[in-house]
């Protein structure tokens, strides 16, 4: 079996390989970074084993550096080394959570799921073990420490041909992201990002072996998959990464030809450009989502969402009420349907855009009182977000001159980042800090900035 220093020799011997085919191409750390979509620092902690990044950046690497490659194919060899070594180190700690939940490990000889429940495989002495799970079982079962663990299997030999991929396939990673995104609101990004890119580069061995409607349904998949992951990395403050998982997301849905998701995709970069430097373009991306034309009530009221950021960017007061009426009604029109694309834009999500459309308007009161509506409709499960709003709404209250009420949401909003590891969450409160500065003397305030320095100095 390998042990950690097998792993950790094993990355160290990739880094070194890129570092001699950056030299060899010309480069320098500094500038091979940007044409690989990272920072010098990453390429650097990469090349000498500190560093693990996905298979992404590989595949970048192998392209700007000719290496044909070379460099994907080491990530493949190190990340089957060290799936051995996690693997076994998981099995018992899985199967003890597993079994704590009420739920039964089965073992398929034909190395075949037993059921449609089956979502997940654990591996003990070099065998599979396919575990019967329900969604609420595995949310029970899997604590933080856990979750890294998961995988659905070996990366495909390179001759699998269509014929040997099951279609079922495409509802085992729809099952199994949708346990992570649940999952998600419990544990934090930091935590599921790592298994979102193992799931990934298994997705793409799948879509590479497949043919026809099931190739673009796995690429479907794929899209979906890539959109969690930028999500994901927008959450731990990652941004580049965050840009580059969606760019491919949207690639990836416009060439399967998913017009719903594309949508979505196009409605999520107008959602990051509102909170960018390219806030001209929100209202553009916005506009596209909607010419996508998704049938889906969720999708468009978060299209309309964004086209009433677009407007508060003009300042177009007007059109600004406009497109959050119309966001309304579609929010509320889902009914009982729980699940599916969009379906976090419930009417709760709607009052707490329309708090960020007041406050980029200047009114901050407006703002504090659309925060209050969501916030008391929010779903306790969907913390990090709790956390976000609970921030804005510290801003809002800061932006009002109201210190007290700013700092007591300001140290609930940082409680739940700590919590989470949300590095969005504790750079709002980092803002409503800075905003308060102007209270020195007001207790609420001091405890607050006390608590943002020993968040600073843990972190």
């Amino acid at each position: 079996m390998a042990g950690p220093n097998e792993v950790g020799e094993a990355w160290r011997a990739l880094g070194q390989q890129l570092a001699a085919y950056r030299k060899a191409a010309g480069h320098t750390q500094h500038s091979l970074a940007p044409r690989i979509l990272t920072g010098r620092s990453t390429i650097a902690n990469t090349e000498v084993g500190r560093q693990h990044p996905d298979r992404a950046f590989w595949n970048r690497c192998d392209e700007v550096l000719d290496t044909d490659g070379a460099l994907t194919a080491g990530y493949d060899r190190v990340v089957a080394i060290e799936q051995k070594y996690r693997r076994a180190r998981g099995t018992a700690a899985f199967t003890t959570a597993l079994t704590a939940a009420g739920t039964t490990p089965v073992t398929d000889t034909n190395g075949q799921p037993a059921g449609e429940a089956d979502i997940v495989m654990t591996v003990a002495d070099g065998r599979g073990r396919h575990v019967q799970v329900s969604r609420r079982a595995l949310l029970q079962a899997v604590p933080g420490s856990v979750v890294a663990s998961l995988s659905s299997a070996e990366p495909l030999p390179a001759a699998t041909r269509a014929a040997q991929v099951d279609p079922a396939v495409v509802e085992h990673f729809a099952a199994l992201r949708s346990v992570l995104v649940e999952s998600d609101n419990r544990v934090g990004a930091a935590t599921i990002l790592p298994t979102a890119r193992q799931q990934l580069g298994h997705i793409a061995d799948y879509r590479r072996a497949a043919r026809g409607s099931l190739r673009d349904a796995l690429l479907s998949t794929e899209a979906r998959w890539a959109e969690f992951a930028g999500w994901l990395s927008d959450d731990l403050g990652d941004r580049d990464a965050g840009e580059w998982w969606l760019a491919q997301a949207l690639t990836m849905a416009q060439e399967a030809g998913d017009m719903e998701f594309t949508a979505y995709v196009f409605a999520r970069m107008a959602q990051r450009a509102s909170d960018a430097a390219d806030q001209d373009r929100v209202l553009g991306l916005a506009r596209a989502a909607e010419r996508a034309g998704s049938i889906r009530e969720q999708v468009r009221a978060f299209a309309a969402v964004q086209r009433a950021h677009g407007h508060t960017v003009e300042g177009d007061t007007g059109s600004f009420r406009a497109a959050i009426d119309e966001a309304h009604p579609l929010a509320a029109a889902t009914g009982t349907d729980g699940g599916g694309l969009g379906a976090f834009c419930t009417t709760a999500y709607i009052s707490a855009q329309e708090g960020e459309g007041w406050l980029r308007l200047g009114r901050p009161g407006a703002a504090v009182r659309c925060f209050g509506e969501a916030l008391d409709a929010w779903p306790e499960t969907y913390r990090r977000e709790r956390g976000r709003y609970l921030a804005r709404t510290a801003v809002a209250h800061a932006a009002a001159d109201e210190p007290g009420p700013a700092a007591a949401a300001a140290l609930a909003a940082l409680n739940l980042a700590n919590l989470t590891r949300s590095a969005r969450i504790q750079r709002e409160v980092a803002i409503a800090g800075r905003q308060l500065a102007a209270f020195p003397t007001e207790p609420a305030v001091q405890q607050l900035h006390a608590a943002l320095a020993a968040s600073t100095a843990t972190s």
